[in-house]
């Protein structure tokens, strides 16, 4: 019998490129969302809700293994949605999507509360802390889709930032290293920070994405305001948008998220993906029509 691996948001920017990945490797997919996706050849859909308890053993059941990621705006609940997910499930392994950084946030951050859920649950895990996605300039922001359209209509990429550097990464490489973590020993009571292969600033960026769409595209500064409205429209209390608005604005403007390493190497056996690759195959994203 194959292993199950339940796969929560499935259609995120790492789930959709995960469920592939796991599938290649023999393992059965359990598929976790609000509305099902269509059932293919070792991909099970089920209905899953973290609101709704009663959604939670039909997902978890006979699962050898979870990759957990939580909604577009993580509020302090959701600690107490994976409390009950894990309590009981018997799983061998959780792997936890989060945010670079985190592990040095308060405990009152709804983020960390999160982790300190996974890390207190006495099921072995590993912590994914990645920097920004690539994608994020291909497919928008989780609860903004402002960033890709700019680009698209405007030939700006409007963000706050400065000549702060981030070491974006393709979610393609989180995707990797999620599904070795998931699949393969020795990743236990493990966090990785999956970073691309160099820091760059948001006009290096522009760059880039010019290049390949065969037009200017200009880095415009902005303050946290138009972040802050955005979250708040997708229904972030106004103290969760505050707070993460001013969160993001100095991550993006600090060059705390600049930092390199090898997670990916040094987990799936290749480098990462770089910006320029990432820019060549994500081109038909920022096409006029």
């Amino acid at each position: 019998m194959s292993t199950t691996v339940l796969v929560t948001v499935p259609t995120g920017k790492v789930g959709r490129r995960l469920v592939p990945l796991l599938a290649r490797r023999g393992v059965t997919v359990r598929t976790a969302s609000r509305s099902p996706l269509p059932e293919r050849a070792g991909i099970v859909p089920v209905r899953f809700d973290w609101t709704d308890e009663s959604t939670y053993e039909t997902a978890r059941k006979g699962v050898a293994a979870m990759y957990l990621a939580t909604g577009p705006v993580p509020r302090p609940e959701y600690a107490g949605y994976i409390r009950a997910l894990l309590d009981g499930a018997g799983v061998e392994q959780v792997v936890l999507l989060s945010t670079y950084g985190v592990d040095q946030a308060p405990p009152e951050n709804p983020l960390r509360q999160i982790e300190l859920a996974v890390e207190s649950s006495g099921v072995p895990y590993t912590i994914l802390r990645p920097p920004a996605f690539m994608q994020n300039f291909s497919e928008g922001l989780r609860w903004d889709e402002s960033l890709v359209k700019g680009i698209r209509e405007r030939d700006e990429i409007a963000h706050p930032g400065g000549d702060g550097v981030v070491s974006y990464v393709s979610t393609e490489d989180i995707a990797a290293v999620a599904a070795a973590a998931l699949t393969e020993d020795g990743h236990g009571y493990e966090a990785y920070a999956p970073m691309g292969p160099e820091p760059l600033t948001l006009t290096q960026v522009a760059e880039h994405i010019s290049w390949v769409a065969g037009r200017r595209i200009r880095y415009v500064e902005i303050d946290r305001t138009p972040m802050r409205d955005a979250l708040l429209a997708a229904g972030a209390p106004p103290e969760t948008a505050e707070a993460n608005s001013r969160l993001h604005f100095h991550a993006f403007s600090s060059g705390v998220m600049g930092v390199l390493n090898d997670d990916v190497l040094d987990v799936t056996g290749r480098p990462p993906v770089s910006f320029a690759e990432f820019a060549v195959g994500a081109a038909a994203a920022w096409r006029r029509y």
